[in-house]
C-alpha cells in the first residue's frame, strides 16, 4: 500500500511540474530573442503588474494554449526596478497592449484599455486566432 501511495505522489508531482506556462513575465532578454533573434509571438507590454485586464490575457493564454509574455518596462531585468521605463524596441510606443511580432516586427496590436470585461475577452481571442 505505501509503495502505492508513494507512486501516485512521484506521478502528481511530475504531472504538476511538467505543466506548461502560456503567460508568464517576461525580460528584456526574452524580448531580445522576439526582435532580434526571429522568435514569433505575442508579447503583453505593461507599466505595472495587476491590472485587471492581465487576468483576462491569461485566460485566453491558457485556453488557446498559445504563449504570451508580459514585460514590464519598469522591471526589465529580475529583481531590478527601474525607475525610467526601459523599451528599446521600436513599434511598443504604449502601454496596456498586447503586440504581435514576427521576422523581428511588430505585425498587430490590441489596445487593452479600450474594451471591458466579456467584450474584451472577445477581441484578446480574436487577435491571437488572428494571428496564430
Amino acid at each position: 500500500m505505501r509503495k502505492i501511495v508513494v507512486l501516485l505522489v512521484t506521478v502528481l508531482l511530475l504531472a504538476a511540474c511538467s505543466e506548461k506556462e502560456y503567460f508568464k513575465q517576461i525580460y528584456i532578454g526574452d524580448m531580445k530573442e522576439y526582435m532580434e533573434e526571429d522568435k514569433d509571438g505575442f508579447l503583453l507590454v505593461v507599466n505595472e503588474n495587476d491590472q485587471d485586464f492581465q487576468e483576462y490575457v491569461k485566460n485566453v493564454a491558457e485556453g488557446e494554449k498559445v504563449e504570451i509574455g508580459m514585460y514590464n518596462s519598469y522591471l526589465s531585468e529580475e529583481g531590478a526596478e527601474e525607475s525610467n521605463p526601459v523599451l528599446p524596441f521600436d513599434g511598443f510606443d504604449r502601454y496596456n497592449e498586447l503586440y504581435y511580432v514576427e521576422d523581428n516586427e511588430v505585425k498587430g496590436n490590441l489596445d487593452l484599455g479600450s474594451y471591458e470585461d466579456m467584450e474584451l475577452m472577445e477581441e484578446i481571442e480574436h487577435f491571437v486566432n488572428l494571428h496564430n
